[in-house]
Parts: structure tokens; sequence; C-alpha cells
């Protein structure tokens, strides 16, 4: 595209960026280097004061890269120095490209120079990993030091700035370098490997299209673009780890002697981008504190498990570091029963997947009951914080969280989780704490009287906004035995006094079933206690995790609504569920087979009260006859 052109397409304020970026290279130009490295340093301490959401995501990225269960204390020094040595580089980026020839010789050096030039001659190609770190611009500049070879390029992003982008490609081409596009296709790129030279191809930055494998122990989007390349060379390539290294003031290395040896047999893409990943690692790993860690280099995307790009072999050898995932679950303990297919989805999307669940304490010991699913559980009412448990050894020493699913709506643990940021959050987009806390990914669940249930207003969103589907899988029972025959009555709700029966309805029930259990949960021991005597029944008192083992396939079930029916109908529980203050079309059980839904469709029916604002409760007109059917 022409400079005029450019121009002409440009808007308003992309003219006046580019014109400012002009006006700020005609300063450079007569700054020596040194004065750039300085005032580079000195925007460096004002970044790391000004901006904290920086210093988390250089925190994060140095756990990774370091140990994950370093506390921010032990990083905090190498975070700081990061920032400024980054921030310098970025200043003095600026000034390579329009450096004379003498202030280059003074200020940029090269290891290994006349072993890299022979890699790019006589028809061979030298394919360049190079990872973002140090001063990378110099490696435009050093196109003059190797005058035997042919072709010299590098693979760039183009700026979105037209007028800009015009200016840096000259700017970088200006001494010989070919710049290759991605826009543009790879066509030249390939001509380029067949016939010989060296190319450079910056393989560290996050790309979503490319293969996800491990970096530094933790799996990422990566480019297979070396490996692609070196395919097209057909025997007549090398892999070379090329990166810059600031060593003093306004000085830097390019080192230029590192090929990558291929083990024997290393052959296909995913295995050749593995091996450039450990050699870039080693790299990073020679001068940590050079490295580009300001970016969001291990982010998750709403799309974290794209179908396709996993090789599960390769991932089992490597990753140290999990992909974290926080299920925040709704209060209602009814409905965050209900989650469990949720749950599976997101443990098999990928298979460094690792859950932990937050959620009230009355919550904990069910979700603790699937320690194959749950790695971990944070109660968010306990006298311990969210923050000192999730700081705890057992759940600090994985690493940083990854993504966020906020069922709640409880602003305490949005506040809690601020220090862990940053990561990706998803959720509803009628959850009212979206306001205050930016959900990346949102989306919207049906109305109270729709017919959608409600678990398929969260595998909607899963589905919509996460790629991710349910299988049969997802719904199987939790129990493999019969477990305890017999008829069991649940009279007490989670949900409320408003889901009830009347007791003399449940005494007829009783006397027709011959025999019965009355099934409470522990909170309500006393009121259970109460009734099994007057009705003369069996009393079991039982947490909800110990229901799972408890019922069976063998077991009946006549229940009022709430988080009982939820759980028994997840071991082959056979239910029959009066349903009062929610509708069934709304709150259907999910598991398991032969379950009965009663409902009495009065005007105020369904409410969604805990305790009934009518003379006559909806459920009085439920007869026994109805309830048996």
């Amino acid at each position: 595209m022409k400079e005029g052109e450019s121009e002409q397409k440009a808007s308003l304020k992309q003219r006046l960026g580019a014109l400012g970026y002009r006006l700020l290279c005609g300063v450079l130009r007569i700054t020596p280097i040194k004065a750039v490295a300085l005032f580079g340093r000195f925007l460096g301490y004002v970044v790391w004061m000004a901006f904290p959401s920086r210093r988390r995501i250089v925190l994060r990225n140095m756990r990774i890269v370091v140990a994950p269960d370093l506390r921010p204390d032990k990083l905090s020094s190498m975070v700081r120095r990061n920032i400024v040595r980054t921030t310098m580089n970025l200043a003095c980026a600026l000034k390579t490209g329009i450096m004379t020839d003498r202030e280059m010789q003074k200020s940029i050096s090269v290891v290994g120079r006349d072993f890299f030039e022979e890699s790019g001659t006589d028809g061979k190609t030298a394919i360049c990993a190079v990872p973002h770190a140090g001063n990378w611009e110099i490696l435009s500049r050093t196109r003059p030091l190797f005058p035997k070879v042919e072709h010299y390029g590098c693979m760039y992003r183009r700026l979105s700035n037209p007028i800009l982008e015009k200016i840096v490609y000259n700017t970088r081409t200006a001494f010989g370098c070919e710049m290759f596009s991605k826009e543009d296709g790879l066509r030249a790129v390939f001509k380029l490997a067949r016939t010989g030279g060296l190319l450079g191809v910056l393989s560290d930055q996050f790309t979503q299209e490319g293969l996800f494998m491990p970096y530094f122990g933790k799996v990422t989007g990566v480019t297979p673009l070396p490996a692609l390349i070196y395919k097209r060379c057909k025997g007549k390539g090398r892999l070379f780890s090329v990166y810059t290294k600031n060593i003093s003031l306004g000085k830097w290395q390019a080192i230029m002697d590192r090929p990558i040896d291929l083990p024997e047999g290393c052959e296909e893409i995913d295995e050749i981008t593995m091996e450039v990943n450990h050699a870039l690692e080693r790299c990073q790993q020679e001068n940590i504190i050079d490295g580009f860690w300001m970016h969001h280099r291990w982010k998750c995307t709403a799309v974290f498990a794209p179908k396709g790009v996993f090789n599960n072999e390769l991932i089992k050898k490597h990753v140290t570091i999990p992909f974290r995932i926080l299920v925040c679950m709704p209060e209602n303990f009814a409905e965050a029963a209900m989650l469990l297919p949720v749950l599976r989805i997101l443990k098999r999307s990928r298979i460094d997947a690792q859950l932990t669940v937050l959620c009230p304490e009355e919550q904990a010991a069910y979700w603790k009951s699937f320690n194959e699913l749950v790695f971990s559980v944070v109660t968010v009412d306990s006298k311990q914080s969210i923050t000192a448990q999730l700081n705890s050894e057992e759940n600090y020493k994985y690493g940083p969280y990854d993504i966020l699913f906020m069922y709640s709506e409880n602003k305490k643990v949005l506040k809690a989780l601020k220090p862990f940021t940053p990561f990706h959050v998803s959720g509803f987009a009628e959850n009212k704490l979206r306001r205050s806390f930016r959900f990346n990914s949102r989306y919207s669940e049906t109305c109270s009287t729709g017919k959608r249930s409600r678990l398929e207003d969260y595998l909607n969103g899963l589905e919509t906004a996460h790629r991710l589907t349910s299988c049969p899988e997802d719904y199987a029972l939790n129990s493999n035995s019969e477990g305890t025959p017999g008829n069991f009555i649940a009279p007490f709700s989670s949900l409320g006094e408003a889901d009830s029966w009347p007791q003399e309805n449940w005494a007829e029930l009783v006397r027709r079933l011959g025999k019965a259990t009355l099934l409470a949960l522990p909170k309500d021991k006393d009121k259970a206690e109460k009734m099994a005597a007057e009705l003369k029944c069996e009393l079991c008192i039982s947490a909800a995790d110990e229901l799972l083992s408890k019922l069976g396939s063998a077991s009946v079930l006549y229940a009022v609504d709430g988080v009982i029916p939820t759980i028994a109908a997840q071991t082959g529980c056979r239910c029959t569920v009066i349903m009062a203050s929610r509708l069934a079309e709304r709150y259907p059980l999910s598991f398991g087979e032969g379950h009965r839904l009663v409902s009495n469709h009065t005007p105020c029916h369904p409410c969604h009260l805990s305790k009934c604002d009518q003379p006559t409760p909806c459920t009085a007109g439920i007869t026994v006859d109805e309830l048996m059917g």
C-alpha cells in the first residue's frame, strides 16, 4: 500500500497518532541511546507504581516461569525489576531502528555470528524461533552483518494504524531485512524456506489459532509456524533459538549460536513445536528479567478448550501447572446440586483441568465427596477468609487461576478474588455483579416462567460462550449400589416453609405405604424428631453428602421440592416431588428415570417465595392419591 493511500484510509485519531510517533522519532534521533535507556527506566518505575493490574500480570507470569508456589513477597523484587527493564527495552526499541551505524556498533553485539551465517548460505535455511525478550528490534538491524546470506527475513504482525504501519515497515526494512506479514499468507515465507536464508519467527506470543501445548509447564496457545517452515525445507533447514538480552545501560547482545537439535524420530508438527518450546524456555531462563512478561502470556479466552489442538500424550509428559477453574456455586443448595453435569463438562474439557469449588459451608461436604472431580472446596461463609483458604499451601502451590464461573451473586467472593486476578470471568448477563466486576463471557438465562430448565441455562452458557457440550456420561448416576431398600419421605424443604404439605397428608401417605422412613437434614433434626414420633415412622437424619451412599435404585422417595430430591435423583432413587414455590419445567430432576413432579397450578404458582403469603398454601390441594399416582 502506498503512503498516500494509507493516509487517505486512516482516521483522524490514527493520523494524530502517526504524527506523534514522527515527532517522537525526531526527538529520539538526536538523543543518545543511554539517555533513552535512562528515561525508559524512569518510566518503568512510574508504570510499576501506577498500574497494579500490570503488576499482577507480571506476578502471575513469574510464578509460572520461576516456581508456582513462590509467594508475592518472594517475587516482588523480580516483578519490579522486570517492569523497569521491559519499559526501558521498549523505549530503546523505538530508537533502535533510527540509530546511526556508529551508535549500532557501540550498542549491539552478536554472539555466534559466523556459525549463524553459515547456516543460511548455500541453499540452507536457518529458522529462528525468537522469544519476546530484551530489545528484539535489534535483529532487523543486524542484517548488514550477514553479507553472504541472500535472504534475511522475519515474520511480523501488522499494526492497525496504516500510516504507522508504513513508517515502522520502512524502518525495519531500511537495512535489507525482509518483513513478512502473517496477514499476507505464508507463500513468500515458504519460498524463502525452500531457496535458503535466515528467517525469524517471534514464537512465544499467545495464539488462539495455534497448538495448545506446555510452555514452562503450563498449557497455552503457541504457534506451530517454525515447525511448519522446517518441514517445508525438506532436510535443508535447521532450527535455532535466537534471543536478545540487555548487558548494560543502552547495550544489548543478540545470541545466535543456539541450534535446536531434534531427537531421532521427532517428525510431527506438535513434537517439533514442543522442542522449540523447550529451547525458548532455556533462553528465557538464562535471563528471566529480560523477558517481556508484562503481557498476559498464559491468558484464558472464552474458548479455553479449542477442539483438535490438544496433544494429550505430550501434555501428560510435560504439564506441571494445571488449568485452574474456579466455580462459585449459587447459595441455593438445591440449585447448586443440580450443577453436577456442569462440573463434569468442565473437568473433561481439557486434560489439565483442575476444579476448585467456592460455596457456602452447608454445601462443602457434598462437593468434597466428589474427590475425583473437585480438587478443593473453599467455603465463602466460614470463619477463615476466602483469601486465606486460597492462599493455603494446598491451593496455592499449583499456580495461578485461569477462569472463574460466577454462578453466585455474592459480592464478598469477587472482592476476595481481586488479588488473584487476572483471570477470565464467565457468568449470566443478569448477574448484578457484572456491573462492578467485568465478565469476559456473558450469556442470558430464561425468564422464570420459561419452559427451558434451569440446568439448560447453565449448559447453554457453556455451549454458546465456551463451545463446551454435554454428553450422556455427564448425567451418570453417583451410586453403584441399590442403596437402602424401602420408602422414604422428606417433608422438610431446603427452600423454605412455602414448600410444604399438610402433616395429615403425610400421615395418610405413611399409612398407605405401610412402612416409611422420614428423611431429613441435620438442620431440621428437631422438627423431624417431633414429626416422626407423631407419624410413628422411622427417622433418618442424614447430611447431604451421605444421601449419595444411603439412597439408590432400591429406594423410593416422596418429598417436597429442595436439595434432598435433587441429590436422591443422582443416586437412581425414584422420586415423587411436590413442587410449590418453583416450576417443574424449570427445575426437573435431571438424573435417573421414573420421577414424578406434582404441582397445583394456582394463580400465585410459582411464587419463588421461601414463606407462603396466602391463607391456604397451593400444595393443600394436592391429594395423597395424586401423589401416589
